[in-house]
């Protein structure tokens, strides 16, 4: 009687150990999941942010202003800008 308790014993306890192993890699599989998005939606943000930064900054854009253009640009007014009309449209 004492041999059969510690039998089903050592049986229970193998069966939770593997219910507790198969859950646990379950949850390393969504883990590992959950962390390559982060790192692509990282990835993502970072060049998101890297091209913001170098299109929006007004420095960058003096600078390839000066590069890109040998002469002196002009500010124009709204006023000197005239609106073409195609009436046969």
């Amino acid at each position: 009687m004492k041999n059969s308790f510690i039998i089903l014993f050592i049986l229970i306890l193998v069966v939770f150990t593997s219910l507790i192993k198969s859950s646990t890699r379950e949850l390393e599989a969504q883990i590992y999941i959950l962390k390559e998005d982060i790192k692509t939606l990282s990835d993502r943000k970072d060049l998101i942010l890297l091209e913001n930064n170098f299109l929006s900054s007004p420095e960058r854009l003096f600078d390839l202003k000066k590069i890109l253009f040998k002469e002196n640009l002009i500010p124009l007014k709204f006023k000197k800008f005239i609106i073409l009309q195609n009436d046969g449209e």
